[in-house]
């Protein structure tokens, strides 16, 4: 993994106010609480628009409203305010993404990331909020 990805990871986690994992996929999962869930969300659709393919943009966007809709991203919550939420915290992208360089490990991290929430979807979202 990428150090400056994950130092841009505990830095935002710091400016929410809480300690995670940089690899965190749920709140359950992770024991985060949702506002930082719906941060990290909106750093990896950032990070997908910035460094991704308009295709792997795409996909990955769907995915990720997917997740949410399935409730993969905060439990407990309407879906259709999370996902208000998670685009309100988009961030400028030069703040997670220092250099153009840093782009293939980030994108690596969200192909994971894809490919765990693929696992959770394809079982309902139940083996992510158990």
């Amino acid at each position: 993994m990428n150090v400056r990805f994950v130092f841009v990871a505990c830095l935002s986690m710091a400016a929410a106010g809480g300690p995670w994992p940089a690899h965190a996929q749920t709140t359950s999962a992770a024991g985060i609480s949702a506002e930082s869930s719906e941060q990290l969300e909106a750093d990896y659709r950032v990070i997908a628009a910035r460094c991704g393919t308009p295709a792997f943009e795409k996909s990955f966007y769907k995915q990720s409203r997917a997740a949410v809709a399935a409730g993969l991203v905060t439990r407990h919550r309407d879906p259709a305010q999370v996902e208000k939420s998670v685009t309100a915290l988009r961030r400028n992208p030069v703040v997670l993404i220092g250099a153009q360089s840093d782009c293939p490990a980030q994108i690596e991290h969200l192909k994971e990331v894809q490919k765990e929430r693929a696992k959770a979807l394809r079982r309902g979202g139940g083996g992510a909020r158990a």
